[in-house]
């Protein structure tokens, strides 16, 4: 019996995870890419681009790309960093937001359907192993970029 990997089924999960949002992000008017973006500055609340590249393994072309388009789209704002004036910091304007609310009820009725048959611990114990996994990649790539 051959080893099975755990990279096997992260992709097949995302595959299935893409598909099922698919649609959705399509009517919003979004690409994973952009919603991802917007779930960064969500997260911190409001951040410079250089943390938002960091954060999300972008390069800066890339990235600013994707916020030349939430702006124009009014999905976010920017302003100037008062600490550093040639800097910008970026926000989410309400739009913004009420698109990360709504893409987290898509996420949990996602999680719903593909952890449906497992148990509240078991449930719990992947998402602590997920969660861990995820952080301590973000802090070696932090690492890597210091």
């Amino acid at each position: 019996m051959a080893l099975e990997s755990f990279a096997f089924y992260v992709s097949l999960l995302r595959k299935d995870f893409t598909a099922y949002c698919f649609e959705r992000f399509q009517e919003l008017g979004i690409t994973r890419g952009q919603l991802f973006v917007l779930l960064c500055i969500h997260k911190k609340e409001e951040c410079s681009p250089k943390d938002i590249s960091a954060f999300l393994h972008l390069d800066a072309g890339q990235l600013n790309r994707i916020l030349a388009k939430l702006l124009e789209t009014g999905f976010i704002y920017q302003r100037k960093n008062e600490k550093d004036r040639r800097a910008n910091i970026v926000c989410l304007t309400e739009k913004g937001g009420n698109l990360v609310e709504e893409s987290r009820s898509l996420f949990y009725a996602w999680d719903e359907k593909v952890l449906s048959s497992l148990e509240e611990g078991s449930r719990q114990n992947l998402m602590e192993a997920m969660k861990k996994i995820s952080m301590d990649l973000h802090r070696e790539m932090e690492d890597k970029n210091e």
